[in-house]
């Protein structure tokens, strides 16, 4: 694990003081530059997770991504960390971030005591990672480790579970949060400091003041003034938005549809239920089935609470979203980042 200077990101990075001047500039393994036909400006390519289809690599303007700034004169040579790989949408914003204070990002794994032992050392003034992997890091905590806490965390890469949060505010009384939910083909989202899972419209209207919700997938306007599906599944109440999910996480089970994610949703509200996460199994009879991962509380009584799971799901949900397999499981950070989080170890 190792801390670079921002201002100098071997390959990947280092060309943002250049961009400045409008320069187009060829990168090393792991990014590209260049031009984008029919747009002005030089552009980076920032690697998708495929949150709107296949993992890809989207062009991204200057402009565009400088627009995600927040520039403080009280953020100016905070020292960040991150898992988010440096390539990634998510990664590109934290080294971004970091690089207009004239600060440095630790790129940190999951090796969590040595992850708590930098901090102890040199504490974090901010950490930009996915609600899971937040999660793992206090779930690993020991009092050795104990040191000042960051000022402000940024979560995002994945929906925000409303006990996630709980236990993260919890965690970290007096730091200051802020939740975004982002695609590198949208940019961001919504942007809020709640940490219960919802969103003000207003962050969304400010970007984008015409927005439509059609069958559940909320869909934005493209340059061309077409409705285009975002693929996020949402619900608004009032003058507030919840990311239920993906559309791409719905099974099919005997023709019911069931969004896996909600499902996962429901099951963490069960007391012992640290994180859960559902997934689709084929099956001969009815397509698919829902099977669940979950992990419970350090010390929990595992029969206890897959009992309390199975008459919570079956209270909430419609007989074909009731899983038919459950599968103890750690649930470790995972490799798309809309579905978990991202933990890489090594130099930005």
């Amino acid at each position: 694990m190792t801390t670079t200077r921002v201002t100098g990101l071997a390959d990947l990075f280092g060309v943002f003081e250049r961009l400045d001047r409008g320069e187009t500039v060829v990168l090393g393994e792991g990014a590209c530059l260049g031009p984008v036909p029919g747009e002005a400006g030089p552009h980076l390519g920032v690697r998708s997770s495929g949150s709107t289809g296949i993992p890809k690599v989207v062009w991204r303007s200057w402009p565009c991504l400088k627009r995600e700034l927040r520039l403080d004169p009280r953020t100016r040579g905070w020292r960040w960390a991150s898992p988010f790989r440096p390539e990634s949408f998510a990664g590109v914003q934290a080294a971004l971030q970091a690089w207009a204070g004239g600060g440095e990002v630790d790129s940190i794994g999951t090796d969590w005591g040595g992850v708590w032992e930098i901090h102890r050392r040199r504490p974090w003034d901010a950490v930009s990672a996915t609600p899971t992997y937040m999660d793992l890091l206090i779930q690993n905590e020991s009092d050795e480790w104990k040191g000042r806490d960051p000022v402000q965390i940024t979560l995002g890469g994945e929906v925000l579970r409303p006990e996630c949060g709980e236990r993260l505010r919890e965690r970290f009384p007096e730091t200051r949060f802020t939740v975004v939910y982002a695609s590198a083909e949208w940019g961001v989202l919504l942007k809020t400091h709640r940490v219960d899972g919802w969103y003000e419209r207003a962050s969304l209207e400010r970007r984008y003041p015409r927005w439509q919700v059609r069958e559940g997938v909320l869909e934005l306007p493209d340059g061309q003034g077409e409705w285009v599906a975002t693929g996020d599944l949402v619900e608004v109440e009032g003058e507030l938005m919840r990311v239920v999910g993906r559309a791409d996480r719905v099974a099919n089970v005997a023709g019911t549809k069931v969004s896996l994610d909600e499902v996962g949703r429901l099951a963490e509200q069960v007391l012992g239920v640290r994180r859960a996460h559902a997934i689709g199994e084929s099956n001969p009879v009815t397509g698919q089935v829902v099977a669940l991962l979950y992990s419970i509380e350090p010390g929990g009584d595992r029969s206890a609470v897959e009992k309390a799971l199975g008459e919570h799901l079956r209270a909430c949900l419609p007989k074909p979203a009731w899983p038919r397999r459950w599968v103890p499981d750690d649930l470790m950070p995972r490799t798309n980042a809309k579905r978990g989080a991202v933990g890489v170890s090594g130099r930005l």
